[in-house]
């Protein structure tokens, strides 16, 4: 699947590119952990909550163009063909 990173998230100390492709995992949480593996725990902690059971407050996942809370949060399934936005949460006025 293709996974798109945003903002800060393509910075070295976490992505490191715009976007990578993704082979063999079937939910959201098993994306996270894998994305960790390729980019490290800093990736991890910014990714999911510190008890790694839901997704980070200051991340949203898109799934095909869909938030993943309004579907099944890290449960959610993913296909092969899917497209992940990985976004920071941004704020400003």
């Amino acid at each position: 699947m293709r996974v798109k990173f945003f903002a800060y998230l393509r910075d070295p100390e976490y992505a490191a590119c715009r976007e990578a492709s993704i082979t063999g995992v079937t939910t959201v949480r098993e994306l996270g952990f894998r994305i960790g593996e390729l980019y490290g725990e800093r990736f991890l902690n910014e990714f999911f909550t510190p008890d790694r059971t839901d997704i980070g407050e200051r991340i949203f996942v898109l799934v095909n163009g869909r938030r993943t809370e309004f579907l099944s949060g890290l449960d959610t399934p993913l296909a092969e063909t899917d497209e992940v936005s990985v976004f920071p949460v941004v704020a400003g006025g």
